[in-house]
């Protein structure tokens, strides 16, 4: 009789343990519309992972879409035409995520993770 209270208790401790573990993950998210100030934090962030680099974003950044993609655009010579290089470097792709009331931007290549503050996200 013992042994069966301790393997019912054994039982409802790693279920309990699996369902909070299933509630603190995270999941792709959205921006809301009119979004200045995420957008800005969302700049200044991946700017700082690719070491003070400026790369334009769009204003409208992870409205439709829970990723954003970086790839180096082709050169364009004087007459127009563009030229691409010889080696094709893989986009840079980044996340947005969303874990408990956080919103995280997670750099996908390097599973690097920062947790945003001016950020209102939601689950997408």
């Amino acid at each position: 009789m013992i042994i069966k209270q301790l393997t019912f208790v054994a039982l409802s401790l790693s279920l309990l343990s699996a369902c909070a573990l299933q509630a603190e993950e995270s999941v792709p998210a959205l921006l809301p519309e009119n979004s200045n100030a995420a957008r800005t934090e969302i700049v200044a962030v991946i700017s700082n992972a690719l070491a003070g680099k400026i790369v334009p974003i769009a204003q409208d950044v992870f409205q439709q879409t829970s990723r954003l993609l970086l790839t180096t655009p082709p050169v364009t010579s004087s007459h127009g035409v563009k030229v691409y290089s010889k080696e094709i470097k893989p986009a840079l792709v980044f996340e947005l995520r969303k874990k408990g009331d956080t919103c995280l931007l997670n750099r996908l290549d390097t599973e690097q993770e920062w947790p945003l503050k001016a950020t209102s996200c939601f689950k997408r």
